[in-house]
Order: C-alpha cells, then sequence, then structure tokens
C-alpha cells in the first residue's frame, strides 16, 4: 500500500492519487464521495477506501472492498472477479487468476513548454499486458475490453515481458494474435524494446504479420535517435528498405533517418 501523496506527479505512479487535505484527486480529476481517512492506493490506477474500490477516478461498483487488491499496472481482483482498467474480466476465475508480467507499456518520453522553456519528462506508462487463470489466457492493450487469446495454452503459456508478446508451447503471440509459421522454440524478437520486428529461421515478421518477401540473411532493424515518444518501424534488407512491413527505397529509408536525426538534434539543442 502506498502513503497518498500531498501532490500530482504525471511522472511517478505513486502519486496518481493525492489529497489536497480534503479531498482525494486521480491526476486532476476528484473523486466525489471518496473516503479521505480509509483511502488506499495500491499503485498506478487502482485504489479503495472503506466503502468503495476505484480505477483511476471510476468506481468499480461490483468489487468487494474486504478481498480487493492490485496484482499489477493492468489487473486487480477480488474475491468473486478480476478486473482491468476496461472493468470486469468476463468469465475470468478470481481464484485462479494471476499475472503473466508487470502489466506496463512504454509511451516514452515526452517534452512540455511551459513558460517558453522546454522540459524533458520520463517515460510515462499505460496499462497494458497478460493474465490467466485455469481456463484462458487473456491480454489487455488499453483500448476496448480485455480479450481472451483464444489459441494459448494456460498451462504453458509465458509473456515476455514487453507488453506485446507471449509464448506456449505451441504458438507466439502478439498480443492476443498468433504469429502465423513461427515456432516457439526458434523464434526470436529482433530487439529488445520499442520494436516490433521478429524473426523464426527465414522468415520476418511486423506485428504477427510475415513478411513475405524478406530477405531473413540480410534483414536488420534501423534504429534511429530517440528523445521523445517510441520510434519509427524501419528496417531494411539487401533489396531495400522497410516502413513496417512495406517496402521503401533505400533512399526513402535515409530520408527518414535524415529527418528523425535533424530533429533530435535540435530538441537536445533547445534543452541545453
Amino acid at each position: 500500500m502506498i502513503k497518498l501523496s500531498t501532490e500530482f506527479d504525471q511522472e511517478n505512479e505513486n502519486q496518481f492519487y493525492w489529497t489536497d487535505g480534503e479531498s482525494v484527486f486521480h491526476r486532476g480529476t476528484e473523486i466525489e464521495g471518496a473516503d479521505l481517512d480509509t483511502f488506499e492506493h495500491f499503485y498506478g490506477i487502482w485504489a479503495k477506501d472503506k466503502k468503495k474500490c476505484y480505477s483511476g477516478a471510476t468506481r468499480i461498483n461490483s468489487a468487494d472492498t474486504k478481498t480487493f487488491k492490485a496484482l499489477n499496472f493492468t489487473y486487480a481482483k477480488d474475491k468473486n472477479n478480476v478486473y482491468s482498467l476496461a472493468g470486469k474480466i468476463k468469465d475470468a476465475d478470481s481464484s485462479s487468476f494471476e499475472i503473466c508480467d508487470d502489466g506496463k507499456h512504454s509511451l516514452g518520453k515526452s517534452i512540455e513548454w511551459v513558460d517558453k522553456k522546454m522540459f524533458l519528462y520520463d517515460e510515462s506508462y499505460v496499462p497494458y499486458g497478460y493474465g490467466k487463470d485455469v481456463n484462458h489466457v487473456y491480454y489487455y492493450n488499453f483500448s476496448g475490453k480485455t480479450k481472451i487469446v483464444k489459441k494459448a495454452d494456460t498451462n504453458t503459456f509465458v509473456s515476455l515481458n514487453d507488453s506485446k508478446y507471449g509464448i506456449d508451447e505451441n504458438n507466439v503471440f502478439y498480443g492476443f494474435a498468433v504469429i502465423p509459421k513461427a515456432n516457439p522454440k526458434t523464434w526470436k524478437k529482433l530487439k529488445e524494446k520499442y520494436f516490433s520486428y521478429s524473426r523464426d529461421g527465414n522468415k520476418i515478421f511486423y506485428l504477427n504479420r510475415l513478411i513475405k518477401d524478406a530477405d531473413a540473411e540480410s534483414f536488420e532493424v534501423v534504429e534511429t535517435p530517440l528523445i521523445t515518444g517510441t520510434p519509427p518501424q524501419l528496417a531494411k534488407d539487401k533489396i531495400s528498405g522497410f516502413r513496417n512491413d512495406k517496402r521503401i527505397s533505400f533512399e526513402k529509408l535515409q530520408e527518414e533517418v535524415d529527418y528523425r536525426t535533424s530533429y533530435y538534434k535540435k530538441i537536445m539543442e533547445k534543452l541545453n
């Protein structure tokens, strides 16, 4: 449990809930009816008081306050139900439900102008990730409802703790989708952070899609200087460049790299 802060700090997930001494807030929104004396902040979006449980500033009306607990940034549960930011997860078994990762997805760093000065903020995160119970594997990606990963084997499923990928004894998954023809024993990511390219033998994938004509032996991810957000998905093989899973000319690829490099230098100059 985290002590309720007396101020909001958008860079610190332990200060998303805060108080002015009279009311309780989540970020900039007052939580009407929240009991300050019994209010408990778990972390991120989860909290409770003696009467209600909360996801952000929203009351979770079906939650049992005595048994409610946060599991990670994405999931919480009580004796009866499992919850994500999207609400109660239909048919999830609370008694056997467990998290598979830390439930976080990075949005990268951000900048803000204040009084004609530029400030750089640390990475911010949103709820993303896998969980599972005795019956199903679940995935939430900060968009819509929590979904069942239909082909996942709950006994052997493992999240790679990167908010995107998981594997079981039979398949590789990108979110809730199977990556076709990927062998979990030989498949690998090409970069650990931010990028969505992967490889299995002579096959190259982008997200959950096979890039049919990519030359696996010469294929490589192209990184650009990064200061805010997440990087463009760029790559190349011996034939051409790629933006996402579409081929572009080497000239277009270089233009993209040059633009990103120039932008990085300009921002760094303003910060310094």
